[in-house]
Parts: structure tokens; C-alpha cells; sequence
């Protein structure tokens, strides 16, 4: 049989970067195509990230709803182009709406994309979709245009040493903008999610709804906050009139599936709902606490906030200044010391012994070169409660002198959490109820109060603005009370 045009033009590229690359048929289209990762690299890089995800976002702490996504997520899976894949699903502790899939069959979906599901089947097709970019190959496909750019990048550093500089940003440029998958891929992990939801029997007509809804959600907060899950993606609208054009197609009764509306609300009763304040929250006042750990520390007012899992961090609205806490590695405050002291062309003064809120701790100045210049900075590592805490602040050379007082300032601030208030603060949560009667959004805010807006209630609930919850139909709400 003579081999297609382009498959002969094919061929000789794969044998020209045989030693680095393979070629490999996609398993959901069945073409051949260029790759630098093998099945096993991927399942291996994907068992690498899955612990540091865990590490960094944290796995929510819900065994039964654990299991409950798995279960959903492992029986499409099994029935994809590759369910020898060792697939994982996990919910991860973030009020983001966020779904990502790792290499190698890593599915993660956080709590707060959960909170805007209303039934099995909506969470059927997000993981559908998170399940096709893996058994696509998407990441792979990323990954391979990366070392693509990489290796056009990297011989002009070496030829031109005065590039290298230049080359850095180039390459973290290309990174950052690969790592997105394109519309392309986006609509195919769509089809196939539908493909998938459907053979194990899931209602079709679901899969628009959640595009519909994650619409609302990025049209309320506005082009700064559009779920995470949409950022790359192609229009919600247009993908919902593609899949309502997919379902048209399908065969006599694929869109009235399963729904399995009480079987979802049954598990997202009683979820942690928005930000959790039991891992940290900044007050009105630039104050940040942390109840778990039971500590606080002032930082600038007016000042930009972060608050991950890993790190606390803030920085002026000028970027000129950066204040950073995180967990030392070492068990006393002078061996975290001079851990930070041990990295490449550091200067620093002699650590100095000292206390800070009453907790033995340690600090010093320091300087050293980086990429924009040489920068200057003072830190602190303090014991309390069993734990060291690295507390940095950091300013460019020339702008140190403007910062340093408010720098110090805040390092000096950390001490213990004493107020009874915040120590034993709860975060809102998730509470299913069933409405009485048709009431209308606000009617339902009215009926059940708590610290949701009626508009964000209706978009949980996948209420229009002028629609009206369904009578004997469970349906969300949040309780809780205002941080303290």
C-alpha cells in the first residue's frame, strides 16, 4: 500500500529526530505526530506534580466527596481511548472556579467550581472534558512546542553570550504562553467530554448549562475575573451553541440521561463555600491571621495581597517593595538562617539573636544581584508553635531606603493570635435545602438568610435573574457568619 503524501513527508522528520523524539499515533485521532515524551515520561511527570499540588492548593478534606468525584471521573475514563492510564480524580481546597488536568490521567477539580454544579451530570462533563485533553494529549502536545521553542531559542543565546539575558525572558515568555491550550484543543476536549458523559449515560443536556452559568460568573465579576476554567477557553456562548448543535445529533434520548440532581446535592451538603478563613485571612486593616496556626502579622496598608496555601505575600501598588511569608524547612530559626544564607552570591550581616512577639527569632540584612539589579532586603525567621517562619522583605536597591522602616515594621509585627474571635472562626459553608414554594431570587435570599447575595445564590443554583426557584426541588444556600 503507498503511504499518503504527507505520511512519507512524515516519516523521514521522525527518523531525523529519532534520537530525541518519537513519533506517536494520538490515540483519539489516530494520526501520527511528533513528540518529546514518551507514555511513561508522562505518567511520570504527572506522578511528580500530583503531591506538589496537593502541597501547594491542599486536598480537600471530605473522604465521601473524594470518592464520589472519583467514582464519576474513573468510570468515563474506563471507557476512553486510554483506560490503562493510572487515573486519579481529586478535589483540591480552593474557592476558585478552576478544573485542570495534569499528564499521565491527573484530574483535579476545586470546591468552588463544585458550588456552582447543580447535578451529576454537569460535573460528569467538565471531567469529561479535563479526561479528553488527557487521552488527547494535549499537555504532551504543549509540552512538545515548548522544548520546540526551546531549542530554536537556546543555540542564538550560545552563539551571542549578550542574548542571554534576553533569552531568559524569551523563554519565560514561551513558557507562560503554551502552557494554555489552544481554541482547538479546547473544542475537541468539549466534544470528547460530551462523548464521554453520554456512553455512560449521563443527560447531554447538561454539559450548555455549565458553560451558561460559568458565562454569568465572568460577565458578573467582570473581564478580571473570569473563572479560571474559561481563561483560554473559546466564548461560553459559543461553546454552548456548539454542544446544543453536538446534542442535536445524537441519538434518541442521549440528551435526557441521567441528571442526578439529589445524588450531588446530597455530597456538596455542608461544603466549604468562598475562602477559608481556618487557613488565613487578611482583615480591613492589612492585618493577616491565621487561626489553624494561631498567628498574625501586620502588613502594609494599600498594599497588594496574596494568600496561597504555601506562601502570604504582598507588594506595593508600584511593585517597588515585596513582603513574603512562608514555612522554613528547619527546625530552629538559626539553622533557617543560615539556610537562606547558604544561596549563591548572597551578602549578608552577621544574624542577630533576638525576639519578636514574645517568640525567639533571628534576623539580618542582606543584598544581592538580580535580573533588574541589585536589590537589598531584611529578614526574619521566627519559632512559634513547633514551626520556623521565613518572613522576607524585599526592594530594589535604589528604592530600599524609601521602604525599609514600613519593611521592618512588619517583620517585627508577627506574634501570636490571642483573640478568642478569630481563633475560633468557621468558614461559610454549602446548606441544601428544599423551597417551600416558587419563590423568586430575591424571595429565596429573603427565606433562606446568610451571607450570600441573592445574585450570587441564584448563579450557585443556575437561577436566571428573573427566574424562580422550583418548588420541592433542593436547591442551595450559605450559612455562616461575618469574619470577625
Amino acid at each position: 500500500m503507498t503511504s499518503p503524501p504527507f505520511l512519507r513527508r512524515l516519516i523521514p522528520v521522525c527518523l531525523l529526530f529519532a534520537v530525541a523524539v518519537a513519533c506517536a499515533v494520538n490515540p483519539v485521532t489516530g494520526r501520527r505526530e511528533i513528540v518529546f515524551m514518551s507514555e511513561s515520561q508522562e505518567i511520570a511527570m504527572g506522578k511528580k506534580s500530583a503531591p506538589e499540588i496537593a502541597a501547594s492548593m491542599g486536598l480537600y478534606e471530605d473522604a465521601a466527596l473524594q470518592r464520589y468525584v472519583e467514582d464519576i471521573g474513573l468510570r468515563m475514563a474506563k471507557i476512553s481511548e486510554r483506560p490503562h492510564l493510572p487515573w486519579e480524580f481529586q478535589v483540591v481546597d480552593d474557592p476558585l472556579v478552576n478544573a485542570f488536568a495534569v499528564p499521565g490521567g491527573f484530574i483535579y477539580v476545586t470546591r468552588g467550581i463544585l458550588a456552582h454544579f447543580n447535578n451529576e451530570a454537569q460535573l460528569a462533563s467538565v471531567l469529561g472534558h479535563e479526561i479528553g485533553h488527557v487521552t488527547a494529549r494535549h499537555s504532551v502536545a504543549q509540552y512538545t512546542k515548548q522544548i520546540g521553542a526551546q531549542a530554536v531559542l537556546i543555540p542564538a543565546v550560545v552563539l551571542v553570550p549578550e542574548l542571554a539575558s534576553v533569552g531568559q525572558l524569551l523563554g519565560a515568555g514561551v513558557q507562560v504562553l503554551l502552557l494554555k491550550y489552544g481554541r482547538d484543543d479546547e473544542t475537541q476536549s468539549d466534544r470528547l467530554g460530551l462523548q464521554y458523559m453520554t456512553r455512560v449515560g449521563y443527560a447531554a443536556k447538561e454539559m450548555p448549562e455549565v458553560f451558561r452559568t460559568l458565562d454569568r460568573i465572568g460577565a458578573k465579576s467582570g473581564a478580571g475575573g473570569v473563572p479560571e476554567w474559561l481563561s483560554s477557553h473559546p466564548k461560553p456562548a459559543n461553546r454552548e451553541a456548539l454542544m446544543k448543535s453536538l446534542i442535536a445529533q445524537l441519538p434518541d434520548g442521549a440528551a435526557e440521561g441521567k441528571v442526578g440532581r439529589k445524588e450531588f446535592m446530597d455530597q456538596i451538603d455542608g461544603v466549604v463555600y468562598g475562602n477559608d478563613p481556618r487557613h488565613g485571612y487578611f482583615g480591613d486593616d492589612g492585618v493577616f491571621h491565621h487561626p489553624d496556626m494561631a498567628f498574625r502579622i501586620s502588613f502594609p496598608r494599600g498594599w497588594q495581597y496574596v494568600n496561597q496555601r504555601s506562601v502570604v505575600g504582598a507588594v506595593t501598588q508600584d511593585q517597588d517593595a515585596m513582603l513574603q511569608l512562608t514555612l522554613a524547612q528547619q527546625d530552629t530559626p538559626e539553622d533557617a538562617a543560615r539556610a537562606f544564607l547558604s544561596a549563591e552570591g548572597l551578602q549578608s550581616t552577621a544574624p542577630r539573636g533576638e525576639s519578636i512577639g514574645g517568640l525567639p527569632a533571628v534576623t539580618l540584612d542582606f543584598a544581592a544581584a538580580g535580573q533588574g539589579g541589585n536589590v537589598r532586603g531584611v529578614a526574619a525567621f521566627v519559632r512559634h508553635d513547633g514551626r520556623v517562619f521565613q518572613i522576607l522583605g524585599v526592594a530594589p536597591e535604589n528604592r530600599f531606603a524609601t521602604h525599609d522602616g514600613t519593611l521592618r515594621a512588619a517583620l517585627q509585627s508577627f506574634g501570636r493570635e490571642r483573640s478568642a474571635a478569630v481563633l475560633n472562626v468557621k468558614p461559610w459553608r454549602i446548606d441544601v435545602v428544599t423551597p417551600r414554594s416558587g419563590y423568586s431570587v430575591a424571595g429565596f435570599a429573603q427565606a433562606y438568610p446568610g451571607p450570600a447575595s441573592a445574585e450570587d445564590l441564584a448563579l450557585m443554583n443556575g437561577i436566571d435573574p428573573g427566574g424562580r426557584y422550583a418548588a420541592g426541588v433542593p436547591a442551595k444556600r450559605v450559612v455562616g457568619s461575618p469574619l470577625p
